[in-house]
């Protein structure tokens, strides 16, 4: 059970809410609440929607069948019922084929040169670790994955580029992540991986979700090209 009064609720919008923790919550540097919080938040049948980020979630609601004040009542009274640990014992390990090359990973060597790596080195730390999903973020479907070791972390790219692969495995900060279409984006790129992470024709299309964790798994050239063959 939680206490409520650890809770903000702002309106974001005419139909969103953004709920927040109060700063000495325990919870507050515990990633896995707020993701824990939207899968419970999900079975409810009162939210059209409900996001989750590192920090924060946001509801969204039918504004036109449910008043602001009958909203924030609701989450209250559903996060009260919230059991963290009853939510959070279990989570679906995903395994990711990368290809981890100069031909797809674009800042392999600008990594290992600023890092002081070598590229063993720097594939054996990127697939060591198995990532929780911290949150879906900018664009649909981009888990953002953490935390990145140490040794990695490295800033954004100065200038985004244009028009990346789908597939291509990206790291930024202490986050790592895979693009499930392609296009821009400003992360440093290792590898890429040869699975869908989209299906139009499943009921939900997206392969990474967010109870997963994610363990990248290095292939070869020929394992790349034959994966969908």
């Amino acid at each position: 059970m939680n206490s409520v009064d650890q809770f903000y609720i702002s309106e974001f919008s005419e139909d969103i809410l953004l709920v927040e923790l109060d700063q000495a919550s325990d919870h507050l540097n515990n990633s896995s609440f707020f993701l824990s919080l939207s899968v419970f938040l999900r079975k409810k049948p009162d939210w059209l929607e409900v996001v989750a980020a590192e920090k924060s979630l946001v509801v969204k609601y039918d504004y036109l069948k449910i008043s602001v004040s009958k909203a924030k009542e609701l989450i209250l009274t559903q996060v009260e019922e919230f059991d963290f640990k009853v939510e959070s014992k279990t989570k679906t390990l995903l395994r990711v084929p990368v290809y981890y090359s100069d031909e797809f990973g674009l800042d392999i060597e600008q990594i290992t040169k600023t890092k002081s790596l070598t590229s063993e080195e720097l594939i054996n730390l990127h697939s060591n670790i198995e990532y929780e999903v911290k949150m879906i973020g900018f664009n649909p479907g981009f888990a953002y994955l953490g935390d990145l070791d140490k040794k990695l972390r490295i800033p954004r790219l100065s200038k985004p580029r244009i028009n990346l692969l789908p597939g291509s495995v990206g790291i930024a900060e202490n986050r790592t992540g895979i693009y499930p279409f392609g296009g821009p984006g400003g992360w440093n790129i290792v590898g890429r991986t040869p699975i869908k992470l989209f299906d139009e024709n499943k009921e939900n299309p997206f392969l990474i979700k967010q109870d997963m964790r994610v363990k990248f798994e290095p292939i070869t050239k020929k394992e790349f090209e034959s994966f969908n063959k």
